[in-house]
């Protein structure tokens, strides 16, 4: 494989996910592209390393694009870099779309035939017919007459007589006579296996030149008789990557084309190495799942990569008559996954991270494309802010980064590095969602953050302080912070995060009520529902050891559903959805030292135990004095603790409570109250990132409801 040309990923992510790569060979992927091993856990990521037969050809496509830019609307105009990002980023799209296709369908067998003759035959008989009938009509061929030299010289009217039954009788016989005598004329019998050392360019030509096959008819016997990469487009195939939109970076269209240009646009457009299996699980969607007219789009394990769906579920979503909300900071979406579980429209969101903003997208359908803006805040114009609002915004919400208050963050070694949060960027940024509020006047306003925010002080006044005497000052707002752990809401996590509120209402809204137990705070309330635990979170999901797991693979729960333990999280909340695959339950890879660790430690025990129990200090990579409980193990009958971005680089502290291992990214997302579909984009420790900014969608929710409640109030 060749690797790919430098990303503009940070190197801090890039040094944590090489850090973390292990380079043992993966397993052949059922789509055709096997990953390199530094991709194994990627989805829908900057391609790191193409085979061969792709680098070939990817060279030839960014050829054209910038020959021939006016096949392609978007490109025009475009540097050279900025186009193969575009064009990478497709190829990449359609490799998820094939390995998901692959997962659901193992690339079946549609009765094409091996023998390059057979599959000539096939073809003629195929014509315009339906499946069982043409397939009963090659039998009868094939039972009948020994060697295709027998059938041309039988008589014409046995021969119509048998592939009657199929239809259009004469002309498939006289174009059968026809081919099989070129055959025999060109290679003294009825056979192409003296074609198998041509080139692809005289094999296509040679067959286009037979009675009624062209292009997409020479391309089913090229590529299922001679295994040559080609990729014929027939009505399923064309149907469903019409609507599936490849390449819309690039600007191409391929609506209203008919089969032929369909099959002339698509011709080269798929890597060769996804060719065959994207061929036949795309006609197998299209019989089952794609139809025309009326696709089952509610079914479609792929409907978050279909163009088609996406326009149709914006265009719903956003004629509804639904309360308002912009995000910003928006980061992979978890908080405008919980206002929409409530019931609320997302008119707009913004986040800065390519690979953030692309989970945001692949994940909320509803939202625009348009409208989801990949660009800084901060340079953002005031003009386009209004635009995306509207004349009137009901909600704007939003969740600044937070690492610069985070006690796992710099804060943390405040007395090792003279750290001031007065003088970090980022705690400033709360600032840019203010001066949003006071422009675009939303009649409410949230904004979370880390507890730091509350305690870390400039000018005697705590940054979260001093963002609610803005909003109070210069706003007319009412202000309140809420202090709300996610565990007490039915997350199966502590996560104490303080939330800033603003009102311009005559109502503020409630703190919600939390039906479960929050065992951190000092009032316990015994009537309350005990805290989900982790196991009840992740107890279905399959065993996996270090190294383990595919970012898409076929699976189903082997637990009923009837089982009480998915009644109090996974099917209350609609964590596990109807799904033949498992997304993302992949485990980093851990050394020797860190396995033998793992394996010590008890369910609750920590870095501590070990050195006290076993006195093996020689397996500690870190300072005892400063990082005491860098390994941990989970209990699994108490929430988890808190979900952090640190992730993205280890998951020492993290220890699966049964398992010699980490949590796995979709355990995680589960801990962090995300559906089993959400899929999160990029390499894994952008992933991780993601997952661990993220403000959990269930109590985001149970935050909405309380503002969609204020608002009716008023």
């Amino acid at each position: 494989m060749k690797k790919a040309g430098p990303s503009n990923q940070s190197a801090e992510v890039e040094a944590a996910s090489a850090a973390e790569e292990d380079c043992t060979p993966v397993a052949p992927d059922r789509s055709g592209w096997t990953p390199h091993p530094s991709e194994r856990r990627d989805f829908w990521n900057r391609i790191r390393a193409f085979p061969s037969e792709v680098v070939r050809w990817r060279k030839r496509f960014l050829k054209e694009l910038l020959e021939t830019p006016g096949r392609f609307t978007l490109t025009s105009g475009l540097p050279s870099e900025q186009l193969t990002e575009r064009l990478d980023s497709g190829i990449s799209h359609l490799r998820e779309v094939a390995r998901i296709l692959a997962e659901l369908y193992g690339s079946p067998d549609l009765g094409n035939k091996k023998d390059p003759t057979d599959e000539l035959v096939y073809i003629l008989l195929a014509r315009h017919t339906r499946e069982g009938a043409y397939q009963t009509a090659f039998e009868s061929l094939k039972r009948r007459f020994p060697t295709w030299d027998q059938m041309l010289d039988a008589p014409r009217d046995e021969v119509e007589r048998l592939v009657y039954s199929g239809g259009l009788s004469g002309k498939k016989t006289l174009a059968l006579y026809s081919a099989l005598g070129k055959l025999r004329e060109t290679f003294g019998s009825c056979t192409l296996e003296p074609a198998r050392d041509w080139s692809d360019e005289r094999l296509e030509a040679f067959l286009c030149e037979l009675p009624e096959i062209q292009r997409k008819s020479a391309y089913c016997v090229m590529m299922y008789a001679f295994g040559r990469l080609v990729f014929p487009a027939d009505t399923h195939v064309g149907r469903v990557l019409s609507r599936i939109g490849p390449y819309r970076e690039l600007g191409l269209s391929l609506d209203g084309l008919d089969h032929k240009k369909l099959q002339r646009e698509l011709a080269d457009l798929i890597p060769p190495n996804l060719r065959y299996s994207l061929h036949v699980n795309l006609v197998e969607h299209g019989r089952t799942v794609c139809r025309s007219p009326k696709p089952l789009c509610g079914t479609c394990e792929i409907r978050n990569l279909c163009q088609y769906y996406r326009k149709a579920e914006s265009e719903r979503a956003m004629a509804a008559e639904s309360p308002t909300v912009m995000d910003l900071f928006a980061g992979g979406g978890g908080l405008s996954e919980g206002f929409s579980r409530a019931g609320f429209k997302t008119l707009a969101a913004v986040e800065m991270d390519e690979m953030a903003a692309r989970t945001y997208r692949l994940n909320h359908p509803g939202v625009p494309d348009e409208r989801v803006i990949e660009q800084d805040i901060r340079t953002l114009a005031t003009g386009d802010l209004k635009r995306l609002a509207g004349k009137s915004l009901d909600v704007l919400a939003g969740a600044p980064p937070c690492q610069g208050f985070s006690s796992v963050g710099f804060r943390s070694k405040k007395s090792l590095l003279g750290y001031r949060p007065q003088d970090d960027d980022r705690n400033h940024l709360y600032e840019t969602m203010v001066e949003a509020a006071l422009v675009l006047r939303p009649k409410l306003f949230l904004m979370e953050n880390v507890p730091g925010m509350k305690s870390a002080k400039r000018e005697d006044h705590s940054f979260l302080d001093t963002a609610a005497r803005l909003l109070e000052q210069k706003g007319t707002y009412q202000t309140e912070v809420w202090r709300l752990n996610a565990s007490a809401f039915g997350v199966p996590q502590d996560r104490i995060r303080m939330f800033l509120v603003a009102s311009r209402l005559k109502v503020m809204p409630l703190v919600p009520t939390a039906d479960y137990q929050d065992t951190r705070s000092q009032h316990l309330d015994h009537d309350a529902l005990p805290p989900v635990g982790l196991s009840e979170a992740i107890f279905d999901l399959p065993e996996r050891a270090a190294g383990e797991g595919k970012s898409t693979e076929g699976w189903s729960t082997p637990h009923a559903l009837t089982d009480p333990r998915f009644r109090r999280y996974l099917t209350k909340f609609g964590i596990l959805r109807a799904s033949r695959l498992l997304y993302q339950h992949t485990v980093r890879y851990h050394n020797p030292n860190d396995l033998e660790l793992y394996a010590m430690l008890r369910p609750g025990e920590d870095s501590i135990h070990a050195l006290e129990r076993h006195g093996r200090s020689d397996l500690m990579r870190y300072r005892r004095d400063v990082f005491d409980d860098k390994y941990a193990r989970l209990r699994g009958d108490r929430p988890c603790k808190t979900i952090v971005a640190h992730l993205a680089k280890d998951g020492n502290g993290y220890i699966h409570p049964t398992q010699v291992r980490s949590i796995s990214l979709r355990e995680a997302a589960r801990v962090q109250s995300f559906h089993d579909g959400y899929i999160f984009c990029g390499s894994p420790s952008e992933q991780w990132v993601q997952l661990g900014n993220a403000v959990p969608p269930v109590l985001a929710e149970a935050i909405a409801r309380s503002f969609r409640r204020a608002l009716e109030r008023s």
